[in-house]
C-alpha cells in the first residue's frame, strides 16, 4: 500500500481499482480502509447504488455519516450536503458549497491522514461526482487519498478525472480473474491438497475465476453441498443472485433473457428481448463475461442459469418466454425452439395466435419425425384453443396421428373435424387411412361405410401406398373390401399395389412364395407410427405360416425395438403380442403368457378397441396348454367390444377361447364359438382355416360330448375342401386319430407329425407328439415293450413335473431355467431323479402325456 505510505507522510493520491462482477473490488477497497484505521487515518467511506442516482448528494451523505468519529466534521459535512442537495449541479453556489465541503476535508487532512473510499462510484449521484472532481484536483497537496472502485469497460466519472490529473500520481488496479493456481492454493485451505488439486481444474472452468463465486462455493463445500456439473449450491446461487442485482436493471434484465434464451443465441437476440440496442447488450454481455460467469455468450455453470431462472416467479417466468417466442420467431428461428417458449409461456395470446398456430403444428410434426410423441401432443394441445377454420383442422390430423402411436383411445376426441372434412372432400392420402383405421379398431361401422364409399366414389382419394394399406387393414379386420376400387386410377403393376395383393392372399388361405417376398419387402418398407400395424403384422404371419418362423421371430424383434426407441406404444404392445402369438407357435406357453401379459401392460384396455381379442386369444391358448384353469377362469371374464366379433381378431378369440371352454370342461359353450366362427366366415364368403379351423374345432368338441359320428362328418368335409394346406390337413389327421382304433390311430398321428413338422408350429406338433405316444403306449406292433405310462408320472413331485413337462416338449435346459427361474444345476438335478423315477434313459423317452401344471 505504497500510497497509504504517501498519504501517511503528506502526499495525497488517487487509486481506481476495477474489475468485473464479483471480481472483488468492494473487499479490497474494505482491506484498504482497515489497514488506513489501523494506520491512524480517518476514513470517509460510501458505496454508491444504481437506484439512488437521482438521490441528490446521497453518496456525500454516507461520506458524512461514517465521519461520525469526528462530530464536529460530521456536522459541517452535514449542512454543506444539506445546502447543496436543494440546488442544481450547475448552479453558481452549488459549486461554491462544494468548494466549502473540499476545503473542509483538506483542513482536515492538516490534522491526520483523510482516506475517501468510494465503492462503485459509477453509480454516484451528480452533485457527489461533482464534489469528487473537485476533490481529486486538489488531493496532491494533502495528506488525502482517494480510494474508488468502478465496472470495467464503464465509462464513469473517473477516466474523466484521469484525464485531469498527473497519472503519474494515479494507481490503477485491475482485479482479474482468479487462476487455477490461485483457486488450489483457497481450496487447499479447506480441503486436503489431493482434494484440491482434483477439483481447482473443475472450478477454475465453472467459476471463470470469479472470487466471489469461488469463495461462495467454498462455503458449500464446507457445508456439506459441494457444486457439481449441473448444480450451484445454495450460497453460489444466492451470492451470484446478490451480486447481479447490485447493478443498474440492464445487467440482471440481460441475464434474466440469456437464461430464458438458452445458449447459443446472438447477442442480436438479448438485445431484441431486453429492448435495447445490440451495441448496448454486447457491452453489457462483455462485462458478464469479464465477470466469469459468462463465457461467449452462454453461461460457464448451468447452475447460474438455473439460479437465475428459479429467482424468476411463473408470472415473470411466463411473460419473459412468451416475449423470447415472438423474438425468436421474428428473427426466424426454427419453429421447435420457438414452441418450446410458446408453451413455457403457457397460452397464445391474441397477437401469438396468428402466426403460433402453424408454428405450434410444424413443431408437432418435427417432433413425431424424431419420435418424440410427448412434445408433439404437448404442443398440439397448446394451439387447438387457438385454432380456427382449415389449421384447426391441421392440428387435428397430426392429435390423431400423435395419439394413435402412443393410445388410440385418446385421439377419439379429436376426430370430428376429419370427419367433418371427409364430407366436404377435404380429406385424402393417409388422413383417410387413419380415419378408417380408426373407425376399424374401434368397431365404427358406419364410419367404415363412409370412408369405402369415399374411397368408391372418388378412387383418386389415396395414393398407392394409402390404397395398399387400406386393403390389407380391411381384411384384416374381415371387411369386404371387393366392391370398392381402391386406387382405380393407378397402375396395378405398381409395387405397393402388387405387395398389398401377394399379403391379400394370406386371409383367402391361398397366398404363395410372391406372398413371401412381398412380405420382406413391407417390413423392410415400415416404421412405427407411419404404417398400420396390421400390414406389419400380416407380413409377419405370411412368413410364419409359409413356415420360415425364424425369420418372422427376426423381423418381429426388430419392429418392437424400432417401435421402443421411437416410443411408439401402441406399436410396442400390439407387436408384443404377434410375438407371443410366434413364441406360442414355436411351443413355448410360458413364455407366451408373459409376452402377452406385458402387451396388455403396455397399452390400457380401451385402447385396444377391438384388438383387444388378439392378446386374449394368445392368452387364452398360453392357458390352456399350461392348464391353469383359475386363471382361464378370470380371463374369460375379461369384458370384450360387441364389435371385435366381426373381424379377424374375433375369429382369433372365438377359436382360442373355444379350445379354453373345452379344458374347462364346457364343450357346449365351445361349441357355441366354434360354430359363430363358421357362421362369420361364410358370412364374409371366406374360408380361413389358417385362423380358426372351425370344422376342426367343432369336431374335438362333439368327441367331449360323445358324438363321434358327427365329428367324423366334420372331418371328412374339412379334408374335401379345395385348397387345404398342410397345416389343416396335419391339424385334421390329428382329430381324425381321435375316432379311430388304435393301429389306425397310430398311423394317422404319424401323418399328422409329418406335415406339421414342415409347418413351424411347435405347438400343434408337440400336441400331436403327446397323442402320439398316447396311442403307440396301447399299440400291439409299436413301441418299446415297457413305457412309463400316465400311472408311473405321480411318483415325481409338482417341481419335476414341471421341468419334465418343459424337456419333453423340446426345451433346452437353460431354457427352463429361464422359465421356472431356477438354477441350470438345479434342473439338472430334477432331470436326474425324472429318469430314475420314471425308468427311463433320457428326455427322448420322457412321456408326453405329463400334464402340465402351468408356471
Amino acid at each position: 500500500m505504497g500510497l497509504l505510505s504517501d498519504c501517511l507522510e503528506g502526499g495525497g493520491g488517487l487509486a481506481v481499482v476495477t474489475g468485473g462482477l464479483g471480481s472483488g473490488k468492494t473487499e479490497l477497497l474494505r482491506q484498504c480502509a482497515d489497514r488506513a484505521v489501523e494506520a491512524g487515518a480517518l476514513v470517509l467511506s460510501a458505496s454508491a447504488v444504481w437506484s439512488e442516482q437521482s438521490l441528490a448528494g446521497g453518496v456525500l451523505e454516507q461520506l458524512a455519516q461514517s465521519a461520525r468519529p469526528q462530530p464536529e466534521l460530521a456536522h459541517r459535512m452535514g449542512e454543506l450536503i444539506a445546502s447543496c442537495a436543494t440546488l442544481r449541479p450547475d448552479h453558481p453556489r452549488s459549486a461554491r458549497l462544494l468548494h466549502q465541503l473540499c476545503t473542509t476535508v483538506l483542513e482536515l487532512s492538516q490534522r491526520h491522514p483523510v482516506v475517501v473510499s468510494i465503492d462503485d462510484v459509477q453509480f454516484a449521484d451528480s452533485v457527489s461526482r461533482q464534489f469528487l472532481l473537485q476533490l481529486r484536483r486538489r488531493i496532491f497537496l494533502s495528506r488525502v487519498l482517494l480510494l474508488l472502485s468502478e465496472w470495467e469497460h464503464s465509462h464513469s466519472l473517473p477516466l474523466r478525472q484521469h484525464a485531469e490529473g498527473n497519472e503519474r500520481q494515479a494507481c490503477h488496479i485491475r482485479l482479474g480473474p482468479l487462476g487455477e493456481a490461485q483457486i488450489k492454493a483457497m481450496l487447499t485451505e479447506h480441503v486436503g491438497r489431493a482434494t484440491a488439486a482434483k477439483l481447482a481444474p473443475l472450478w477454475s472452468r465453472w467459476s471463470g475465476g470469479n472470487r466471489m463465486l469461488v469463495r461462495s462455493m467454498i462455503d458449500d463445500l464446507v457445508a456439506g453441498e459441494a457444486a457439481d456439473e449441473w448444480r450451484l449450491g445454495p450460497t453460489a446461487a444466492g451470492s451470484v443472485l446478490a451480486a447481479l442485482h447490485r447493478w443498474e436493471p440492464s445487467i440482471p434484465a440481460v441475464v434474466r433473457a440469456m437464461a430464458v434464451l438458452g445458449d447459443g443465441h446472438p447477442v442480436d437476440f438479448v438485445a431484441r428481448l431486453v429492448e435495447v440496442s445490440t451495441e448496448v447488450a454486447q457491452q453489457l454481455v462483455g462485462f458478464l463475461d469479464t465477470s466469469g460467469l459468462v463465457l461467449g455468450g452462454s453461461f460457464r455453470h448451468p447452475g447460474v442459469r438455473a439460479a437465475v431462472l428459479e429467482s424468476l416467479s411463473t408470472t415473470e417466468r411466463a411473460a419473459l418466454h412468451g416475449r423470447a417466442a415472438e423474438v425468436l420467431y421474428r428473427c426466424g428461428e426454427d419453429a421447435t425452439t420457438v414452441a418450446t417458449h410458446l408453451l413455457a409461456h403457457g397460452r397464445l395470446d391474441d397477437e401469438q395466435a396468428r402466426w403460433a398456430v402453424d408454428v405450434l403444428r410444424v413443431a408437432a410434426e418435427q417432433a413425431l419425425a424424431a419420435d418424440d410423441v410427448d412434445a408433439a401432443i404437448r404442443y398440439l394441445e397448446l394451439a387447438l384453443p387457438a385454432a380456427e377454420g382449415p389449421q384447426r383442422l391441421e392440428v387435428n390430423r397430426v392429435l390423431v396421428r400423435a395419439w394413435w402411436r402412443i393410445n388410440p383411445a385418446a385421439s377419439a376426441v379429436h376426430l370430428e373435424p376429419l370427419h367433418a372434412a371427409m364430407s366436404t372432400g377435404e380429406l385424402a392420402g393417409r388422413d383417410v387411412v387413419i380415419l378408417l383405421w380408426h373407425a376399424l379398431w374401434t368397431g365404427d361401422h358406419d364410419t367404415v361405410a363412409e370412408v369405402l364409399r369415399l374411397c368408391r366414389e372418388n378412387p383418386d382419394v389415396l395414393d398407392v401406398q394409402s390404397a395398399a394399406e387400406l386393403r390389407i387393414v380391411c381384411q384384416f379386420h374381415g371387411v369386404d373390401l371387393e366392391p370398392v376400387e381402391v386406387g382405380a386410377a393407378q397402375s396395378v403393376v405398381d409395387p405397393w399395389a402388387e405387395a398389398a395383393h401377394a399379403l391379400g392372399q394370406f386371409w383367402t388361405t391361398r397366398f404363395d412364395r410372391r406372398a413371401v417376398a412381398a412380405a420382406e419387402h413391407v417390413l423392410k418398407s415400415s416404421r412405427p407410427g407411419e404404417t398400420a400395424p396390421e400390414m406389419v403384422a400380416t407380413a409377419l404371419l405370411v412368413l410364419t405360416f409359409a413356415g420360415d418362423a425364424g425369420s418372422a421371430e427376426h423381423w418381429c424383434g426388430r419392429v418392437i425395438d424400432e417401435a421402443v426407441n421411437g416410443r411408439v406404444r401402441t406399436w410396442q404392445a400390439f407387436f408384443e403380442v404377434v410375438r407371443a402369438h410366434l413364441t406360442l407357435r414355436r411351443g413355448d406357453p410360458a413364455t407366451a403368457f408373459r409376452l402377452a401379459s406385458s402387451a396388455l401392460d403396455l397399452l390400457p384396455t380401451q385402447g385396444w378397441g377391438v384388438s383387444i381379442g388378439y392378446p386374449a386369444a394368445v392368452l387364452f391358448t398360453a392357458l390352456t396348454e399350461l392348464g391353469d384353469r383359475h386363471r382361464l377362469e378370470e380371463l374369460l371374464r375379461l369384458p370384450v367390444p360387441k364389435a371385435m366379433f366381426d373381424t379377424i381378431v374375433g375369429l382369433f378369440y372365438l377359436h382360442a377361447r373355444g379350445h379354453a371352454h373345452l379344458a374347462c370342461g364346457r364343450a357346449l359353450a365351445a361349441i357355441s364359438d366354434f360354430q359363430q366362427c363358421g357362421l362369420l366366415m361364410e358370412r364374409w364368403g371366406a374360408d380361413l382355416p389358417l385362423v380358426a379351423p372351425w370344422r376342426l374345432d367343432l369336431a374335438e368338441a362333439n368327441i367331449a360330448l360323445g358324438r363321434r359320428d358327427a365329428a367324423r362328418d366334420l372331418v371328412t368335409e374339412q379334408l374335401t375342401r379345395p385348397g387345404i394346406g398342410r397345416w389343416t390337413r396335419g391339424i385334421a389327421m390329428r382329430v381324425l386319430a381321435e375316432l379311430s382304433e388304435a393301429d389306425e390311430r397310430v398311423s394317422l398321428l404319424r401323418k399328422s407329425l409329418e406335415l406339421l413338422k414342415s409347418c413351424g408350429d411347435g405347438l400343434a406338433l408337440a400336441r400331436t407328439q403327446r397323442r402320439l405316444d398316447e396311442a403307440r403306449g396301447g399299440a400291439t406292433d409299436d413301441g418299446p415293450a415297457r413305457r412309463p405310462g400316465r400311472g408311473s408320472v405321480a411318483v415325481l413331485s409338482d417341481s419335476e413335473r414341471r421341468v419334465a413337462e418343459l424337456a419333453a416338449t423340446g426345451h433346452t435346459n437353460r431354457e427352463i431355467s429361464a422359465l421356472l427361474y431356477i438354477t441350470v444345476s438345479t434342473v439338472e438335478q430334477h432331470l436326474t431323479r425324472v429318469y430314475r423315477k420314471l425308468g427311463v434313459k433320457g428326455r427322448a423317452e420322457l412321456p408326453r402325456d405329463l400334464a402340465p401344471l402351468g408356471i
